[in-house]
C-alpha cells in the first residue's frame, strides 16, 4: 500500500482544492457508500492497481501480502493505492463515502478479482 500525500492544496475564502494525483494511467472510477459496521473487500488483484480517495468518515484497511499483514485508519481526504497482489478488507468505522479508482477496468466476463478467505486478524 502506498499513501498519497496532495501534490498541490489551495485554499481561500471560496473553499479548498485538494490536488489528488496527477500520474498514472485509471480507467474506472466508482463511487462507494457503505454504513458503518458493514465490511468490504477481501480479495486482491493480479493486475488492477486501486486507488481510493476518502470523501467522508473513517474506515480500518487491513492488507496481507506474503504473509504479512498490516492495518491502517483513514478519514476525509485519505488518498492511498492498492497494488496489485495485496489482499484488502475495508471495516467502515462510521458511515462512509470514497471514490475507488482502478487502473484496469473490471472485465465482467473475466474479473481481476480473485477472493481470500479470510481477513486478518485486528
Amino acid at each position: 500500500m502506498t499513501i498519497i500525500e496532495p501534490y498541490r492544496q489551495f485554499a481561500d475564502a471560496r473553499g479548498r482544492m485538494l490536488g489528488v494525483i496527477n500520474q498514472g494511467q485509471w480507467e474506472e472510477i466508482n463511487f462507494v457508500e457503505t454504513a458503518a459496521g458493514q465490511v468490504r473487500g477481501g480479495h486482491f488483484h493480479r493486475e488492477t492497481r486501486e486507488l481510493f480517495l476518502i470523501i467522508s468518515g473513517d474506515i480500518r484497511v487491513r492488507i496481507a501480502r506474503d504473509g504479512v499483514e498490516s492495518q491502517h485508519d483513514f478519514g476525509p481526504g485519505s488518498v492511498f493505492v492498492i497494488e496489485p497482489g495485496e489482499a484488502h478488507w475495508f471495516e467502515s468505522l462510521t458511515p462512509c463515502t470514497w471514490i475507488n479508482v482502478l487502473s484496469k477496468r473490471i472485465d465482467q466476463a473475466s474479473p481481476d478479482i480473485v477472493p481470500v478467505s479470510a481477513a486478518p486478524a485486528a
